[in-house]
């Protein structure tokens, strides 16, 4: 229960890595605010969670972090409804796929809104209150791909290369503070995104889906897909105490697809 006195705020936990994250809290006794787009899906998230931890208090904000107004006040909301925010977890994401001499302004730019502009936004209006109280940990989900550019994805890795570079420039401006900034590099991760992902790569590489994901284990020399629970451990733990001498990092959880 190394959470049971503190409020997580995380984005994107509606589905997928978000929800494990979501999840994983919980069960250490986090009270959550659980902000995403899909205002169904989180409200049913945070009705399972309830359910399961009625000890803790879950409050869900339906949320687009690409739009600063809103960001602020929902952030305004979590602060008046639990009094303050001890770690932030920026989790919400897109992606799409195609050869970038192919790829649309608005494919670009709705990579870069949520991907990188929504986990600044996030931090810019959080931050100040936990500057004030001279703690907190923010965790950021990058990727694999903010590390290792690949083919059909370079709006997706250039978001995430941002959110690997804006975590390291976070971690510098935060220290004096005593505010830790950090952030995971998740590899082949079996969610609802990898499934769609692995639709459009098929279709754009002319082979199969099984031939696809095949080629995701192969590149893993723990030769299997990551799961959404591989990475809310490595979250959580970033968030803990155990990690209070960890700031600027992005921590691979790859299966070894990346050792950098």
């Amino acid at each position: 229960m190394r959470f049971a006195d503190k409020v997580v705020c995380i984005t994107g936990c509606a589905q997928g890595i978000g929800k494990s994250i979501a999840e994983a809290f919980a069960a250490e006794g986090a009270s959550l605010a659980l902000c995403d787009k899909d205002a169904a899906g989180v409200a049913a998230l945070r009705d399972r969670l309830a359910a399961t931890s009625p000890q803790a208090t879950f409050r869900c904000y339906e949320l687009d972090v690409r739009i600063e107004g809103d960001v602020a006040a929902t952030v305004d909301r979590v602060f008046a409804e639990f009094g303050g925010i001890d770690i932030l977890i920026n989790n919400a994401g897109v992606s799409t796929m195609g050869d970038f001499w192919n790829l649309t302004e608005e494919e670009w730019d709705f990579n870069m809104d949520v991907n990188a502009k929504g986990v600044w936004l996030m931090c810019k209006h959080v931050a100040p209150h936990m500057i004030e109280l001279r703690q907190g940990k923010i965790v950021n989900t990058a990727s694999m791909a903010g590390k290792m550019g690949a083919a059909l994805e370079a709006h997706y890795a250039a978001s995430k290369f941002g959110v690997v570079g804006f975590t390291q420039a976070a971690a510098h401006e935060l220290a004096p503070y005593g505010v830790n900034v950090n952030c995971v590099c998740p590899g082949f991760v079996k969610t609802g995104m990898q499934s769609r992902e692995v639709e459009w790569e098929a279709k754009l590489r002319g082979i199969s889906e099984e031939s696809v994901v095949a080629g995701y284990i192969a590149q893993t020399p723990l030769g299997r897909l990551c799961l959404p629970e591989d990475v809310a451990r490595v979250v959580t733990f970033l968030a803990s105490s155990d990690a209070d001498f960890m700031t600027g990092q992005a921590i691979n959880v790859t299966g070894g697809a990346c050792m950098h």
